[in-house]
């Protein structure tokens, strides 16, 4: 783009906030009424390349930060998961980087609160052992001492209570004590989901003692 006045701002007929600038009776490029006002991008001002790339850049991060906000409205996130979002949408690591920071810094991103809640629904909606909460806090991209931390309200009384939720859920059907079979099935399915030994040695003995009363 040649260097040279802006000539012409024309507002776009369908996004009203929108405006395309001309420099020198030449399109040159749109930005939003925010980059227009911040930049001062009115007929006569002088414009050069340098300018142009600096306002671009603008325009770029605000549409990579309006993104963000679309998928926050919808539910939480990670701040890994929105640089990946914005990283499969075509925005360089540097402007993925700077509006995730801006997002965190605003409070729009908090990635211990976000797995505390993950860690309190999981529990309360789908029981899962400490093991496996750590295991899908860390596909989600949040740092181990996040990790950590939100693990650490999850008592060895919460990992019983969820492991006895599974099985009770496997054993709606099942009145008595179940069979041999039955037993090593549940307790086999309770080790692929993580739970300890101690948690396998404790359901064990519940299901052996189901029935006994009354």
């Amino acid at each position: 783009m040649k260097s040279g006045q802006i000539t012409a701002v024309r507002q776009d007929h369908r996004q009203k906030k929108r405006y395309h600038i001309e420099v020198e009776h030449e399109y040159a490029f749109s930005v939003h009424e925010d980059i227009l006002i911040k930049y001062k991008l009115f007929r006569g001002t002088a414009i050069d390349e340098n300018l142009r790339e600096e306002v671009l850049c603008a325009e770029e991060r605000r549409q990579a930060y309006l993104a963000c906000l679309r998928l926050l409205g919808i539910k939480p996130r990670t701040k890994r998961q929105l640089k990946s979002h914005l990283l499969a949408k075509g925005y360089s690591e540097q402007v993925a980087e700077d509006v995730c920071g801006q997002l965190a810094n605003q409070g729009y991103i908090d990635d211990l609160a976000y797995a505390r809640q993950w860690v309190e629904e999981r529990l309360r909606l789908k029981p899962r052992s400490a093991r496996m909460l750590r295991m899908e806090l860390a596909q989600k991209g949040l740092e181990k001492a996040i990790v950590d931390e939100a693990l650490q309200a999850v008592t060895p009384e919460d990992e019983l209570a969820a492991a006895r939720a599974l099985v009770e859920k496997k054993l709606r059907r099942c009145a008595g004590r179940p069979g041999p079979e039955e037993e090593k099935k549940l307790l086999a399915m309770l080790a692929r989901k993580g739970f300890s030994s101690p948690i396998l040695w404790q359901v064990r003995s519940e299901l052996r003692r189901r029935g006994e009363s009354g």
